[in-house]
């Protein structure tokens, strides 16, 4: 009985929770992560790809800024994208030559930067060491995070530069940290404009940190320094545009395209052309900003005409921002010619992804009672940033159009979250388990006396 009740206490304290929570807690754990994390997408980089559409136009503006051509196509200035990226992609190629091999190790840089950013993030927002190794090794293997590493696309850069800036306001919030996520934050902005509210919300959630009335204007203050910084990076492009085009821009001339492409007749909640209006819509580089206000126009009235259609409209945006994932495959089919050679080792790849990120996503939902429950023993509130953020990119989605592309800078978020629930779930399992061998232990104690 004696030996029988040890076998069982053995057999317990070796059970999958004990030893993934063991493993968590090696000394080289995360370091093993990040030698595969830039194994992984090192390899990717040896692909032989051919960017087309927004990948290509970004090589474009970015090899004509670096040949000091300005940001223009066709010969005429443009700001009908965001500069952020094409701007940061240029000054690269006036260092280092206009290569696309620079902009995907600028990619692995960047994405090798994020590994440890997510690290600090979930160390000090869940409060946790084991959630940090496993929300790292989750995004590791993350296989759609590995595929966009050689393309020439924002999600990568922009989703770095998010990071970072939250990482110096809420991490390490000395001075100079906080002027350099000021001027981050508006990089940030200068690639995706909507980004412009994101120190906003982290300044919200700091709010409800503060002990006390002078704790929360010092808050307020070191939030309008940030948007002071914000607006100085900002603000000599929207110069450049008002002078350029004689209007108003504050940063891109695409927003009034964008709606026109989520609203119209033949939207579906997906990316449209938008054929019947293309006509009235009349876009063309040389007269950019005029094409976009009619593009605005052309949307809001068809909104104010179909209410209803707008509104059935957004359960469809909803779905395919957030309903597929692994979009980066697109890019290979499109721009690797020996596609079809390995078609069934990528769509094979894409499966997995998608239920990876089912996964994933089905978690970071059910986290959500767990945290609240045990918020007292995290950085509270700061772990509800990743559902604020979530839930504003769902906003933006809803009024434009759902592309699960948009969704990558949230990732990292949603990863951090379910990376706690996950080590929460097995602490309190061991936990049980180890209130259960003290149980045998007395038993196998008495009956042995």
């Amino acid at each position: 009985m004696a030996n029988t009740t040890r076998r069982q206490a053995i057999q317990l304290s070796r059970g999958p929770s004990s030893s993934i929570l063991h493993l968590l807690d090696h000394p080289q754990f995360v370091f093993w992560c990040f030698g595969l994390f830039l194994l992984l997408r090192s390899l990717t980089l040896l692909i032989p790809l051919e960017m087309g559409s927004d990948a290509a136009w970004y090589l474009s503006r970015a090899a004509g800024i670096a040949a000091g051509a300005g940001y223009s196509e066709g010969g005429y200035p443009t700001a009908y994208w965001p500069v952020g990226y094409p701007g940061f992609l240029g000054a690269l190629f006036w260092l280092l030559g206009p290569s696309q091999i620079v902009g995907g190790i600028a990619n692995l840089v960047c994405a090798a930067a994020s590994f440890f950013l997510v690290h600090a993030l979930t160390r000090h927002f869940f409060q946790n060491d084991r959630a940090a190794a496993l929300a790292v090794a989750l995004l590791t293997i993350y296989p759609n995070n590995i595929a966009y590493v050689p393309l020439i696309l924002t999600e990568t850069y922009f989703t770095f530069l998010i990071l970072l800036g939250s990482y110096l306001l809420v991490v390490r919030r000395t001075a100079s940290c906080l002027i350099a996520a000021g001027l981050v934050f508006g990089l940030m902005a200068l690639t995706k404009p909507q980004s412009v509210f994101v120190p906003g919300f982290l300044a919200l959630l700091w709010l409800f940190t503060a002990d006390g009335r002078r704790q929360r204007w010092a808050v307020i203050g070191r939030i309008s320094l940030v948007y002071i910084l914000m607006a100085s990076v900002l603000v000599p492009w929207a110069i450049r545009n008002t002078v350029v085009f004689g209007d108003l821009v504050l940063v891109s001339t695409n927003g009034g395209a964008n709606l026109l492409s989520g609203n119209n007749p033949e939207a579906d909640g997906r990316y449209s052309a938008a054929a019947s209006l293309r006509e009235q819509h009349n876009f063309s580089v040389k007269d950019q900003v005029a094409a976009d206000k009619r593009a605005r126009q052309l949307a809001i009235d068809w909104i104010k005409t179909n209410p209803g259609s707008f509104l059935a409209l957004m359960p469809l945006k909803i779905f395919h921002f957030w309903g597929p994932d692994g979009e980066g495959e697109w890019s290979y089919q499109s721009g690797f010619k020996n596609y079809e050679k390995y078609h069934s080792l990528f769509r094979g790849a894409r499966i997995l992804n998608q239920a990876f990120y089912f996964v994933l996503i089905l978690g970071f939902i059910a986290a959500i009672f767990p945290l609240w429950r045990n918020r007292k023993k995290t950085a509270w509130p700061w772990p509800l940033f990743g559902y604020v953020f979530c839930g504003y990119l769902t906003l933006i989605a809803m009024v434009f159009f759902g592309q699960s592309r948009f969704h990558f800078p949230a990732m990292p978020w949603i990863i951090m979250t379910v990376a706690w629930a996950a080590v929460h779930l097995c602490e309190k399992r061991a936990a049980s388990i180890a209130r259960l061998i003290d149980k045998i232990t007395i038993i196998n104690f008495h009956n042995y006396k």
